[in-house]
């Protein structure tokens, strides 16, 4: 027996499973959902990309870092 299907014999278990599984897959695909959108609507892959790009267009300098 694997330890999945011991551990949904538990009635406790099998509530575990019931709520978590199905949370962990939608959360899972929200993330992914945003990524696909981040990527289609702003031609970015991240929010730092997508929030530097606004201020950009707005006019507003990001502060310059003298690496020296």
């Amino acid at each position: 027996m694997t330890p999945l299907q011991m551990f949904g014999a538990n009635p406790l278990g099998g509530l575990v499973l019931a709520l978590v599984i199905p949370l962990v897959v939608v959360a899972f695909g929200t993330y992914v959902g945003m990524l696909m959108a981040l990527q289609s609507f702003f031609g970015a892959s991240s929010w730092d990309e997508v929030s530097t790009a606004e201020k950009t267009e707005a006019g507003v300098s990001e502060p310059e870092i003298d690496d020296e």
